[in-house]
């Protein structure tokens, strides 16, 4: 897999998708998060976006004027969601960026925080999400339960 190639790249497992992240994101510079879409092809679709100044809390409530009071994370799904629609692509992917090692660490660790949050509403919204990574110092490491629970 190459950068040049990497667009028309069927992204048939979670390794592969690995791969593709590791080759445009190399590893963490600041913490942020990014969302990316797959197609319905199994391709990554467009857009690619970096989110830099999400909150440190996804339960935080917000009053959002077409949904009323809502938490941080719920506001993000639902926007993800429509993004996802009127994209036309078939799921969504997140990545965590954070600096420093590949470890996610005790309750109040963020990437925990928010991966478990995002996951849970997801769920709760029918939202597709193929998977969640972590972009760390040293690359790229898929998510799994046991980071979040």
């Amino acid at each position: 897999m190459n950068p040049e190639s990497l667009r028309e790249q069927v992204l048939e497992s979670d390794d592969d998708l690995r791969d593709a992240l590791e080759l445009l994101l190399q590893q963490a510079n600041q913490r942020q998060m990014w969302l990316l879409f797959i197609d319905g092809r199994g391709r990554l679709g467009e857009p690619m976006m970096p989110m830099a100044d999400y909150p440190s809390d996804p339960l935080e409530t917000v009053v959002v004027e077409d949904l009323g009071e809502i938490g941080q994370a719920q506001l993000l799904a639902h926007r993800m969601g429509l993004l996802r629609e009127l994209t036309g692509n078939a799921a969504v992917v997140l990545v965590w960026e954070r600096p420093g090692g590949d470890v996610v660490g005790g309750e109040e660790d963020d990437v925990r925080i928010w991966a478990r949050a995002m996951r849970r509403q997801a769920a709760a919204l029918g939202l597709p999400l193929r998977a969640q990574f972590f972009l760390h110092d040293r690359g790229v490491r898929q998510l799994h339960a046991d980071d979040w629970v």
